[in-house]
């Protein structure tokens, strides 16, 4: 009898320590209510909207790269604006119903600016309550039923409220509007779904929730509430640099241990630990811009205003990061995402001098990609420079010094007449040609990559008449004139071209 009391005491316990807690209600201003947030949960930023570049020429003949956005991510983007997750695996969602989903059929895109121009005439009249189901039916993180008011469905501190029923057992999914202290105030409609652990008793979950949430939500009258459309829609004179920065930083606003930093064309959101983030983020915001200047010293676009702004997510731990870019990442440190437009890395327990030299890595790909019209460019060309960034620093006057990678440096010096012979091979490969292999073969072609961008960077300048001096800026033209690696590879690399620039290659490399 005793063992059974004592099996019941402990499953009681394990749901209880299963089931969410929330905290004190916290001020946000970016929602413009006090709400609850799950307790000892840690924030899990949503991705950024993903991105397509288009070439656009202006009247003047001037060419340059319009990121274009998902339509549906961008609104997206400004609706859910919270995320928070527990130990237990309990997920807290938070969205601000303020505009109604787009038209446009999916898969449309469109710069910023066209996308709140457009916003503006979508706001949610929140009493047209087809406009609220409308929008949670799109934003809720599972597919939800008819709405339906609970028993309780009256509250001092909430306009109306209903909940949605859903396929998902474990699914809490509400909207709400909170009643402003002058009681005559439009309130906005909010959408809260809280995905309970697994191990949940759902009858407590929901009792909690109803006490420990909702009732706690206000419209504190001491605080200046935002105007609601203000939430979501910018200055009419805002340019694409202000939204995205706007955007940028929303997307981590309601982070209590998240930040947010600018530096001249370089914006970086972490979550760092206090005792690391003031060294590690002002290396990143100090030295970031120069590098990215000497980023377009050395490979030249013929696109105007390539160094667009760079944005750099950098998460406390590894967990998170994989979190983010995904399990099938978990060989990287840093990468750039293409597609999101962002460079994304973590701080590693072991210090941090390696992990900026994989950043001046990752963030060279960043540029190139937008010097390049984001066209696949060589990986010959990518990884060789991307290396060769990453084996550099500045000097005392501020100007770049480039260093041997001294191991790739040994290899080439040992091997360079055989090396040779491999050059037109690996100037003709694609990534999946230069991925391909054993780790030492990969490592290989990284080497000969690093020591071809070396010598264009060190070794070309001393060559008599200087015949590879615009090299680098004719690759990047042919690139964008052509749209292919291989092609814009064989205008600037071709036949006896190619056959000097492996001699005076060759030679360099005898001769270190």
């Amino acid at each position: 009898m005793r063992l059974n009391l004592y099996i019941a005491a402990a499953l009681c316990w394990l749901t209880a320590e299963a089931a969410p807690r929330f905290t004190d209600p916290v001020w946000r201003p970016d929602l413009g209510i006090s709400l609850p947030e799950l307790a000892g949960a840690a924030a899990q930023p949503f991705s950024l909207p993903k991105a397509e570049g288009y070439l656009v020429t202006s009247p003047n003949g001037e060419r340059r790269l319009e990121d274009r956005f998902d339509v549906f991510d961008l609104w997206v983007s400004v609706t859910l604006r919270g995320r928070w997750v527990d130990a237990e695996g309990s997920q807290l969602h938070i969205a601000r119903l303020v505009t109604r989903p787009p038209l446009d059929a999916p898969g449309k895109v469109c710069t910023r600016r066209a996308f709140y121009n457009a916003l503006a005439r979508r706001l949610i009249d929140p009493k047209r309550l087809d406009q609220r189901d409308e929008a949670v039916q799109a934003i809720a993180p599972v597919d939800v039923l008819a709405p339906v008011r609970p028993r309780r469905s009256r509250r001092q501190n909430l306009l109306d409220i209903v909940y949605y029923p859903s396929t998902n057992d474990h699914a809490l999914v509400c909207a709400f509007r909170p009643r402003s202290p002058e009681r005559k105030e439009s309130t906005d409609w909010y959408l809260a779904t809280l995905l309970a652990a697994p191990a949940a008793d759902m009858n407590e979950v929901q009792a909690w929730f109803d006490e420990a949430f909702l009732d706690q939500i206000e419209i504190p009258a001491a605080r200046a509430r935002p105007v609601p459309a203000a939430a979501v829609l910018p200055q009419e004179d805002a340019t694409e640099g202000d939204l995205l920065w706007r955007d940028v930083r929303g997307n981590v606003v309601n982070y209590d241990d998240w930040h947010s930093v600018s530096a001249e064309d370089v914006l970086v959101v972490d979550n760092v630990d206090p005792a690391l983030r003031g060294f590690f983020i002002t290396s990143l915001t100090n030295n970031l811009p120069r590098l990215r200047r000497a980023y377009a010293r050395c490979v030249p676009s013929a696109l105007a205003a390539t160094n667009q702004t760079a944005v750099v997510r950098v998460f406390n731990s590894r967990e998170e990061y994989l979190a983010y870019v995904g399990v099938e990442q978990k060989w990287t440190a840093a990468l750039w995402s293409p597609v999101r437009r962002e460079l994304v890395l973590y701080l590693p327990e072991n210090g941090t001098e390696q992990l900026l030299r994989t950043v001046w890595h990752e963030a060279f790909h960043q540029y190139l990609a937008y010097a390049g019209s984001m066209i696949d460019s060589s990986p010959w060309f990518n990884e060789g420079h991307a290396q060769l960034f990453e084996h550099s620093h500045f000097d005392r006057t501020g100007a770049i010094v480039f260093d041997r990678d001294v191991q790739a440096a040994a290899y080439i010096q040992e091997f360079a007449a055989e090396l040779a012979q491999n050059i037109p091979a690996v100037l003709e490969m694609d990534y999946t040609a230069f991925y391909d292999g054993t780790q030492s073969d990969v490592a290989a072609k990284y080497r000969l990559a690093w020591a071809m961008a070396y010598f264009l960077e060190v070794g070309a300048p001393q060559v008599r008449f200087r015949p590879f001096e615009r090299l680098r800026a004719d690759y990047l033209k042919a690139l964008v004139r052509t749209r292919s690696m291989h092609e814009a590879t064989a205008e600037v690399l071709n036949g006896e071209r190619c056959e000097d620039f492996i001699s005076a290659w060759l030679d360099f490399w005898k001769r270190q």
